[in-house]
């Protein structure tokens, strides 16, 4: 049963992401050692082993999940989805006693009723799970092994999700603010700006903290899911030395000596003592501060900066009359300040009329399914105009 994990065979690895961030993950896994591929329908797919799927869990930053991949076919009829679901040596990676969860989607297909799918790959795996183990019926009382699949434009992809709930369940933000932003997506607006460590950082519109946490995080080189499970981790044909070992690379790699300036601001006390209990859970509340304060008195503390941040959008916390005074405030406090870039994200396209300035570049993204820009403002060394 899944033997091919322990011994470290080769596997064909899926990472999901948000889209917008895919060039994100891509570097991400790059920088890791894993081979650059193209990104399909925001997944992007690599060869690796079971090594690499502890790896990928641990340290990627703004990816969704990591997947096996198990099977790939066409698929117009449901005969031809069991049939092709049928072909998979499921035994290799579900025990007798697997407790088989199945969901997916279905997009630009013949075969577009989820739950039909759902209920035809499931008895394709109980059909090959009882002949194998040559029992009547499965008990499913073991673990959990979440099977998803994907229906696109009539192609199948079946895959076994290694990670459990989202990457952005990090384990430190157990309770949830006003509007908040995902860590992923978070991550990804931290890696694609000019922040650096040795810059000091600040975002004005902290809410419970998110940006300043992860930010301090990879100022630090703290691998961003240590302090969570994954589904792996609970699997008893999955080599546990093989995670033991890239936790041992991921605390290796930290650089909690550094001296870091980071700070983040909210004009909601709740918002504040929220992010300064998430600064305790996550382990950095040493590394960064936050103070109660309206944007409009905010005043960078040094010649050079960053600032990235997600601003209320005048849609759920304020007004848009109330969020456009925000971005009118932020933009007052940054002038004259040439050293300071700032990095936003809002779904308001009149943020650039407010802020009082035409961004250098802008990318489409989306927050919790809400379509937004991310503004780029460089500073005047990094555009070229020092």
């Amino acid at each position: 049963m899944m033997e091919n994990l322990a011994q470290g065979e080769k596997l064909n690895i899926i990472i999901t992401c948000a889209s917008g961030v895919e060039r994100t993950v891509k570097t991400e896994l790059e920088r890791l050692g894993y081979p650059s591929a193209p990104a399909i329908n925001g997944a992007i797919e690599f060869e690796g082993d079971s090594l690499a799927v502890a790896r990928c869990n641990i340290f990627l930053r703004s990816a969704d999940r990591v997947y096996i991949k198990l099977a790939s076919f066409s698929a117009e009829t449901f005969d031809q989805l069991f049939d092709g679901a049928s072909e998979v040596r499921w035994q290799d990676y579900l025990p007798k006693n697997a407790k088989i969860i199945v969901n997916g989607k279905c997009v630009k297909s013949k075969l577009f009723a989820v739950s039909a799918c759902q209920s035809i790959i499931k008895k394709a795996i109980v059909n090959s799970l009882t002949r194998t183990y040559k029992v009547a019926r499965l008990s499913e009382m073991g673990t959990e092994y979440a099977v998803e699949f994907w229906v696109f434009k009539d192609k199948v992809t079946l895959m076994l999700n290694t990670s459990g709930v989202g990457l952005h369940k990090r384990g430190y933000r157990d309770l949830v603010g006003i509007a908040p932003i995902k860590e992923t997506l978070a991550s990804a607006l931290l890696l694609m700006s000019d922040f650096y460590w040795e810059r000091p950082f600040v975002d004005p519109f902290c809410g419970s903290g998110t940006l300043v946490i992860e930010g301090a995080k990879i100022a630090l080189n703290i691998a961003p899911n240590l302090q969570r499970k994954f589904a792996f981790n609970d699997w008893k044909n999955f080599d546990k030395s093989l995670y033991d070992l890239a936790v041992t690379e991921a605390r290796d790699k930290e650089k909690r000596d550094r001296k870091i300036d980071f700070c983040g601001s909210d004009i909601d006390e709740k918002a504040i003592k929220l992010a300064k209990r998430h600064a305790i859970r996550a382990e950095i509340a040493d590394k960064i501060s936050f103070i109660r304060r309206d944007v409009k008195d905010f005043v960078p503390s040094s010649p050079r900066g960053t600032i990235v941040t997600n601003p209320p959008y005048g849609e759920r916390v304020y007004d848009i009359r109330e969020a456009e005074e925000c971005y009118k405030n932020l933009g007052k406090a940054l002038k004259g300040y040439d050293g300071w870039s700032a990095f936003v994200i809002t779904s308001a396209k009149s943020f650039p009329k407010y802020f009082g300035r035409k961004p250098d570049r802008e990318r489409k993204l989306y927050n919790s399914n809400k379509e937004c820009k991310f503004y780029y403002y460089y500073s005047k060394k990094e555009n070229g105009n020092d």
